[in-house]
């Protein structure tokens, strides 16, 4: 049975307002057995700016369809509109969806209990204090908020038999200047200062304070001062407030339970109420501990987070490779995080976003992944659909600089926590620096001279696409039927895309190009077909026997520099008439094989013992004249002859033997077309004690016998040796 999937959309998931809902969230999920997947902004400014809210394109890659509900917590935003699309999308999933304090038509919605909250307020400073010449500071009159928090004050004075004095009521924006205007009120004689007044959030109730306390007004002497919410800043102000604490956690816990059934999580009983010094009761200690504790690993982490070192060290990066080296060596400034991924878009260093396929870099503890992991777009991230032992907590930010969007960060949790304050500055760091690195490589690209000319490619010197089109329809109209064109198609599976400095893709590149070259002496037409593609056109007759020749060419150019892990190559071939069409069928199959030997890779990559295995294949294609036996191998794995057998043919679907065969075939047909070496030499330097037993082993491999082969595919060759036996 697949763990259920939870999807939350909020923003500010650093805000402790929304880090409490988004524990209980998590909390109640665990004990479901469900992922949650939470997608926030980082920011979430009030402007309506481009620039500025440009992160909110984090929301269109939550994909509905991949998750078993949705709670979206309203209240974070600023504005709904923005999630508009967001709620179309899981109408049309139909999946089970719930809004947290926010009305949405069509959606389940669930609210604080704000109003019992306030009652409870106004009852502690009725019967505890005994005060009863109370006024109430509330948010704006157009809000429903508002009224819903006055009535439960005006509840607990009419439990009391006490009038509520609607002059008392006042109005303001929920922020903490509606209560430094109410001070100014209060100081000047405008109006009569009241008992105590009631501020239905803490941020007025802030306002108040400190407006107070400035003009010499001693709370609470002369008045007492309450907020509500407990947004956690009591520490900055004076005198210590005394608020009551919303229940957020107990949402997130009611949101989870409300997905899935129609019950409701059992409420924890603690004592909200949160003690300070703009009353009698005085501060608790404990409560108070608590805070300093909370502020003081806050300041740690911001300490800790502004060290200079990580952004000059992420800033000279030359490669992706280097980068996400740096990246995990200060994995520790994620406090208690258990893993963190960039999810780059393929072309992250191209001039624009494409958005079809990503590179998950993982970036832990431990050591980096050797390669990016490949996705598309439609999998959103690998590691959500992995199977695992326990569920987990995976917050999804977005990673843009200003308006280019180069993907998305994902951090994990294996227990219900988030993340706090200081990553908005480390997600910040790395995208600038991204940035950075990405400006570098297009410097390098330009000076590297990779431009397509009007006929020629300025790296390689082959035709171009549109001109190759334009000789392939010449030359099938003057011959048809009696040509052959061959595609090589490069796969790269790391971060080789021209980047600064180590930038062996194009090195490879152009050692493929030079093996092509050196294999083409039968007037073979040559194009470089896109970044990563090769196409040559040649004779039909003759072309077979070249074809091998430049497999065994590129094979010798690459093998002992670079390993499947960088590059694999794919061969397709297209015989007949010659044309436009068969270009772009021989160029989509050239595609599809390479993606299978993608998918071939991965699957290798997944057995226990591949990268061991790896490392004999690389040796043995680099020097198959010193291949190791199977019994020396097998002692080497402390495996059984029979095992390592299965094992190497299971993880390259090839036998031992066979392989040592071929690279030993592939290293004689470099000899034969590049030397002047006699059949016995190459016979030896291949590995081979017996040239009887090597030539009939060629033979069964290619067809022909290894003279046939020098003969048919070196003329240029037979002629210099003529040459230098008559000088």
């Amino acid at each position: 049975m697949s763990r259920k999937k939870i999807a939350v959309i909020t923003a500010r998931a650093d805000d402790n307002e929304q880090k409490a809902i988004l524990v209980g969230i998590a909390e109640a999920a665990f004990r479901k057995n469900a992922d949650v997947a939470v997608f926030s902004n980082i920011y979430n400014h009030w402007m309506v700016d481009e620039i500025l809210n440009f992160e909110n394109v984090i929301y269109d890659f939550f994909r509905p369809e991949l998750f078993d509900g949705v709670i979206v917590t309203a209240e974070a935003f600023m504005d709904l509109t923005v999630l508009d699309t967001v709620f179309e999308r899981i109408k049309a999933a139909g999946i089970p969806a719930v809004i947290i304090d926010g009305e949405v038509e069509g959606f389940c919605c669930i609210r604080t209990d704000d109003e019992a909250d306030l009652e409870q307020l106004a009852e502690h400073l009725i019967s505890i204090h005994g005060l009863t010449d109370i006024a109430i500071l509330t948010g704006s009159p157009d809000n429903q908020v508002s009224h819903r928090r006055v009535l439960g004050c005006r509840k607990a004075f009419e439990k009391h038999g006490i009038p509520l004095d609607e002059s008392k009521i006042y109005f303001g924006d929920f922020w903490s200047d509606s209560g430094e205007q109410l001070a100014k009120r209060y100081i000047s004689g405008e109006l009569p200062m009241p008992q105590a007044v009631i501020c239905t959030n803490d941020h007025m109730a802030y306002g108040l304070c400190d407006a107070l306390t400035a003009a010499g007004i001693e709370i609470p002497d002369k008045i007492t001062v309450t907020g509500y919410d407990h947004i956690g800043e009591r520490l900055y102000h004076y005198p210590i407030l005394t608020t009551y604490q919303r229940n957020r956690w107990q949402m997130g816990m009611n949101a989870v339970y409300r997905l899935f059934s129609a019950e409701e999580a059992e409420e924890a009983k603690q004592d909200r109420l949160i003690c300070g010094n703009t009353c009698t009761c005085g501060v608790k200690s404990s409560q108070l501990n608590e805070e300093i504790r909370a502020v003081r690993v806050g300041q740690y982490h911001n300490v800790m987070n502004s060290v200079a070192q990580f952004a000059s060290r992420l800033t000279l990066c030359r490669t992706l490779a280097e980068y996400t080296a740096v990246l995990g060596e200060f994995f520790y400034l994620l406090h208690d995080v258990s893993g963190m991924y960039l999810c780059l878009d393929r072309e992250w260093n191209s001039a624009g976003y494409a958005g079809e396929e990503f590179l998950c870099c993982a970036i832990g503890k431990d050591d980096v992944s050797e390669a990016p992991v490949r996705f598309e777009k439609n999998i959103l991230f690998p590691e959500l659909m992995a199977e695992r032992s326990k569920p987990m907590v995976y917050y999804f930010s977005p990673l843009c600089f200003q308006t280019r969007l180069f993907g998305y960060t994902v951090l994990a949790y294996e227990y219900p926590q988030g993340y706090d304050f200081s990553f908005r500055d480390w997600n910040k760091t790395v995208a600038n620096t991204l940035e950075f690195l990405r400006m570098k490589n297009d410097i390098h690209y330009l000076k590297q001279c990779q431009r397509i000319s009007t006929l020629y490619d300025s790296l390689t010197g082959f035709y171009n696409l549109h001109e190759f089109r334009q000789i392939v329809e010449s030359v099938g109209t003057e011959r048809p039927g009696n040509c052959i064109i061959q595609a090589v198609k490069m796969n790269f599976f790391s971060d080789g895309e021209y980047l600064y400095g180590e930038n062996y893709r194009s090195d490879i590149i152009s050692a493929v190009a030079q093996a092509i070259k050196q294999s083409c002496k039968n007037k073979e037409i040559c194009c470089r077909a896109g970044e990563d593609m090769f196409l040559i056109l040649g004779r039909a007759e003759t072309e077979d026997l070249f074809a091998k020749k430049r497999k065994a060419m590129i094979h010798h150019a690459l093998c002992g520099r670079y390993d499947e892990n960088q590059v694999l190559i794919a061969y397709e071939f297209y015989r007949g008439r010659a044309d436009g069409l068969a270009v772009d069928r021989l160029c989509e199959q050239a595609r599809q094989t390479a993606k299978e030997l993608w998918d071939e890779l991965l699957q290798r990559k997944e057995l226990p013992h591949y990268k061991v295995l790896l490392e004999i294949r690389s040796s043995v294609q680099a020097s198959p004249h010193n291949a190791p036996s199977i019994e020396e191998l097998s002692r080497r794995l402390c495996v059984s002859d029979g095992y390592f057998r299965a094992i190497y043919k299971k993880c390259f679907g090839i036998s031992y033997v066979q392989d040592c065969i071929n690279a030993r075939i592939l290293l004689a047909e470099y000899l034969l077309c590049t030397t002047a070496m006699s059949i016995y030499a190459i016979a030896m330097r291949c590995g081979y004690t017996d040239e009887k037993y090597f030539a009939r082993q060629f033979r069964q491999c290619i067809g022909c016998s290894p003279v046939q082969y020098r003969q048919e595919t070196h003329a240029d060759l037979r002629t210099k040796e003529k040459t230098a036996k008559i000088l």
